[in-house]
């Protein structure tokens, strides 16, 4: 199980969800039992929520919130949360105090999961690879410090390339198939062997007009799919965000985005003002702002939520 990347808007949406389910089944507690602890209006264990205030001493602004493989137990208190800040596409780490070995035999510590944490100690494929416990919580804290970072415009661009690519071929190939379909009205056809012989013996004049119909649609579904083959992917990464009050755009150019497998880490990013933004690429932004998430539109872009977008040039 490698790690998993979780957006601030799915956790946003869970923790209203869950919240609304949960709150509702917590057992009224009696006055002699312990008050109920909460972090951002969620119900929390007691080392959760001391880990959570330590959390905020380091840093004053950030968010917690769940999503739906968030610990929780039968009484409904949530010992794993997601760290986020307002503005972020992804979660920067999951916290949480409890038995993380494998066997589930072990004793309880202070959990930081983020993508930087290489744990030697687990197989790659596991969730506590990409996990750092600790017995104490000063030592916790000493890892959120550590592994506590933003995502850059360029790793999260990376999180859709992918997207982009395959709806982009997905043109090529729906052209290709009416490219088959066409071919295959006339290799398949009972005239093909007559009409062949015929052209020869008589200058090239067609006994079937169908069939003369047929061939004018293939040559003509094989210019398309040619074109389509030939077409280039120039892209721009737009990613939208809130700062100090102001709408700011983060943008990467991406050439030849179809014949690349990745993006590398050293792909400059440059921040527009959204009305610095440059003509082609505002224009076919508002256009994408007017369809629903994950809808593509060839030769305009890619919209993959509300904040997300690749623009095509």
């Amino acid at each position: 199980m490698s790690y998993e990347h979780t957006r601030v808007d799915h956790i946003e949406k869970t923790s209203k969800s869950f919240l609304s389910l949960l709150l509702d089944q917590i057992a009224t507690v009696n006055e002699s039992d312990p008050p109920l602890m909460r972090v951002d209006n969620i119900p929390v264990t007691p080392e959760l929520a001391r880990f959570c205030a330590e959390i905020r001493k380091v840093n004053r602004h950030v968010k917690f919130g769940l999503s739906k493989r968030i610990r929780h137990s039968m009484d409904g208190m949530f010992s794993e949360l997601h760290v986020y800040m307002d503005g972020h596409t992804y979660s920067m780490m999951k916290i949480g105090y409890g038995d993380y070995s494998r066997s589930g035999g072990g004793t309880s510590k202070f959990m930081v999961s983020a993508r930087m944490i290489m744990n030697d100690k687990f197989r790659d494929d596991s969730q506590q690879y990409s996990m750092a416990m600790a017995e104490t919580i000063e030592r916790a804290i000493r890892n959120v410090k550590k592994f506590m970072r933003p995502y850059s415009p360029v790793e999260c661009a990376g999180m859709s390339f992918d997207d982009i690519r395959h709806k982009f071929s997905s043109v090529g190939n729906e052209v290709s198939s009416d490219l088959s379909l066409a071919k295959g009205y006339v290799v398949s056809s009972a005239h093909l062997r007559a009409e062949l012989f015929h052209m020869l013996d008589v200058g090239y004049e067609f006994l079937s007009e169908e069939f003369r119909g047929h061939i004018a649609t293939w040559r003509e579904k094989y210019n398309a799919d040619r074109e389509a083959r030939n077409r280039a992917l120039h892209v721009y990464y737009v990613n939208v965000r809130i700062h100090r009050e102001e709408m700011l755009c983060d943008v990467i150019e991406v050439l030849d985005a179809n014949k690349r497998s990745r993006l590398g880490s050293d792909i400059p990013v440059t921040t527009y003002k959204m009305e610095d933004l440059p003509e082609g690429v505002a224009g076919n932004l508002a256009a994408l702002s007017m369809v629903g998430d994950d809808h593509y539109v060839d030769g305009v872009g890619l919209r993959v939520d509300s904040t997300t977008f690749w623009v095509q040039r």
